[in-house]
């Protein structure tokens, strides 16, 4: 009777468990509650036989969602605790009846032993995993010098990130591994049966956060985002993602604000931003647009210390600067924006956070410091097209139809510099990159690809073709829309430059 009973909450508590990314059809874990539940009434009724038999029945169904769930890579331990219910039941139906609390006191205690203990299961065995111990970071390289190294990884690339000592990369085999000066191998994190989706760093580089979508038979409710130490690989936190249509994670250097939306009864969407601790996962603060304006668009960016959040209040449209710890606005910028015009924003920030890029996808394009909100180089990058999320630096284009570049101009944040880039021809598709110091720009086609570097300030352009050139696998466009990796990435890091082309296994690096 003990186990039959405790088979049964031990069941019922499955539907509780929290962790992992749930299945989007809860019916599954319903239908083996449910036959663990029915089957411990039979025995408890006196038909041990036939509860035996619908145990059994719960215990094989039990078992095939066990078998789903850890093929998914992404799941939570509720599969795991309803096989051990489903199991306890099927002994008591089994075992001969010795009354006694006591008895029955040890039985529940055994089972909920057993159902505690397998909550650990499902990450041992989806994940593998190998950290380092924390080292001095080398000097990020612009330059090409020497012979390149290759590095293969397991499966295509699909997301690229500089972060703590080195180049971090994802597969489509679900890998997160961080490569070194040399091509060596630091630290990596592996969710078997998954597939990377987003890699994204904090401002300062030091943590990453990794997002998995799972596989398997049964569509999943969200992703699962994994925060692991850039430089050591330790996994710091997890949780799941529950919508699969939100941007990806969009970290400042100690927060990671999340936006809930609202769809009002005028037909208009809002939104409520919650800011929470990286870190901890608890919840710091709670913003709302004030009386007569909304955030349609929520969270936009995070800087080094701010999250970027849209604003609009009647015909004036934009974006308004919030403290990550606090919640509190320090600033805004709004356009006025006419009704019929595009009211779309695109936000983009540098490499250490303290500058966004504020598109309005029409005239409207201005660079602007975290810190306060002032405009960087108005005159330098008026009409061009802003490309803040290059790195330090950001570069504004002057284009015409096709997306034909006629002049270029880079602008440090920091100081409001100028300098004016060397207009390299470019027949095929191009991507850039920019450091403290230096722009580099690839130049590639199908068939060749050459690297050129200017240091700000300076007009003299190094060029390094890169041999052995062939067609990227991947598309132009299958990267991120809010980053400049398409179909290839180059990638200033720690020791090395490194080129990375999407679905491509291979990085290549250059020595400092």
């Amino acid at each position: 009777m003990g186990l039959a009973v405790a088979g049964a909450v031990c069941a019922g508590v499955s539907m509780l468990l929290d962790g992992g990314v749930a299945r989007t059809d809860p019916v599954w874990g319903g239908i083996g509650v449910a036959g663990v539940g029915l089957a411990a009434l039979l025995v408890l009724g006196g038909a041990r036989r036939v509860g035996g038999v619908v145990a059994g029945a719960a215990a094989g169904f039990a078992g095939f969602l066990v078998v789903t769930d850890v093929v998914s890579g992404v799941a939570g331990p509720s599969s795991w605790v309803l096989l051990v219910g489903a199991v306890a039941t099927l002994l008591g139906a089994v075992t001969r009846d010795r009354r006694g609390w006591v008895l029955t006191v040890v039985s529940v205690l055994v089972v909920a032993a057993a159902g505690f203990g397998v909550r650990s299961v499902p990450d041992a065995v989806a994940v593998e995993s190998g950290t380092v111990a924390a080292q001095a970071r080398p000097e990020v390289v612009d330059r090409p010098r020497g012979e390149p190294w290759r590095w293969t990884a397991d499966a295509p690339v699909v997301e690229a990130v500089v972060a703590g000592t080195g180049l971090v990369v994802g597969t489509d085999a679900g890998q997160v591994v961080a490569v070194g000066a040399g091509g060596r191998r630091l630290w990596h994190y592996t969710r078997a049966g998954t597939d990377v989706t987003s890699l994204a760093t904090t401002p300062d580089q030091a943590l990453v956060v990794a997002t998995f979508s799972g596989g398997g038979p049964h569509a999943r409710d969200g992703e699962l985002s994994v925060l692991l130490d850039a430089a050591t690989g330790d996994v710091l936190r997890e949780w799941a993602v529950r919508d699969h249509s939100a941007l990806d994670p969009l970290p400042s250097n100690s927060v990671l604000p999340v936006s809930e939306r609202f769809d009002l009864p005028d037909h208009r969407v809002d939104h409520r931003t919650h800011g929470t601790d990286l870190r901890t996962g608890e919840r710091l603060w709670t913003w709302q647009a004030p009386a007569g304006c909304l955030s349609p668009w929520g969270v936009h960016e995070s800087g080094a210390d701010v999250v970027i959040v849209s604003l609009s209040c009647q015909d004036d449209w934009g974006v308004v600067a919030l403290g990550d710890r606090d919640g509190v606005a320090r600033w805004q910028r709004l356009f006025p924006v006419p009704p019929g015009e595009s009211s779309h924003f695109l936000v983009n920030r540098n490499a250490d956070g303290t500058a966004v890029s504020v598109h309005d996808l029409g005239s409207r394009r201005e660079l602007l410091r975290t810190r306060d909100g002032s405009p960087v180089a108005v005159e330098a990058l008026r009409g061009r097209w802003l490309w803040a999320n290059a790195g330090q630096v950001a570069v504004g284009e002057e284009q015409v139809a096709g997306g034909r570049v006629l002049s270029s101009v880079a602008v440090d944040p920091a100081d409001g510099s100028a300098t004016v880039l060397a207009q390299a021809q470019c027949a095929g598709r191009r991507t850039l990159a920019t450091t403290a110091t230096a722009v580099l720009r690839l130049c590639f086609t199908d068939t060749r690809a050459e690297l050129t570097r200017q240091e700000l300030g300076g007009s003299t352009v190094e060029r390094t073709t890169i041999d052995g050139w062939t067609a990227p696998p991947g598309h132009q466009n299958s990267g991120s829309f809010r980053g400049l990796f398409r179909a290839v990435g180059v990638l200033p890091a720690p020791g090395f430059l490194a080129i990375v082309r999407r679905d491509d296994p291979t990085v290549l690096g250059y020595p400092g």
